[in-house]
């Protein structure tokens, strides 16, 4: 695995492991999904999305498809490791699927400073009345 582009490593029931979004696996989620991966990331994204857990436990298994897991499998894996490290690892996983989104993105945050909100939208102008 070392040098895998892309590869995210932890480990699990005992074994190194590795979670990598590839073409294949952004293939096989939208196969079984009927979305693509990135609508999946945007879906996920929203407060509603909270406890989606059958994108994640989708996405986990599509980014697995090197291990032949099944989706079942993919869930077990989830609760060994803990919702928060699924999470964390599958963000990571997408950081190194989409390196240049990535840099917008970090490149975005470090130009607006923490805590400043954008302006308020100016109320339209009402046509004038004839």
């Amino acid at each position: 695995m070392n040098g895998m582009r892309g590869a995210v490593p932890f480990e699990a029931e005992g074994r190194e492991r590795f979670l990598r979004l590839t073409t294949n696996a952004q293939v096989r989620y939208q196969e079984r999904a009927g979305e693509t991966l990135v609508d999946a990331i945007v879906a996920m994204q929203g407060e509603a999305s909270q406890g989606d857990m059958l994108r994640l436990r989708r996405l986990i298994w599509a980014g697995m498809g090197h291990e032949g897991l099944s989706e079942d499998a993919a869930g077990d894996l989830i609760d060994e490791i803990g919702l928060a490290e699924a999470s964390r690892l599958l963000g990571e996983a997408i950081r190194a699927a989409f390196p240049e989104a990535a840099k917008a993105e970090a490149a975005t945050e470090t130009e607006a400073p923490e805590g400043n909100a954008p302006a308020p939208a100016k109320p339209k102008a009402k046509p004038a009345a004839t």
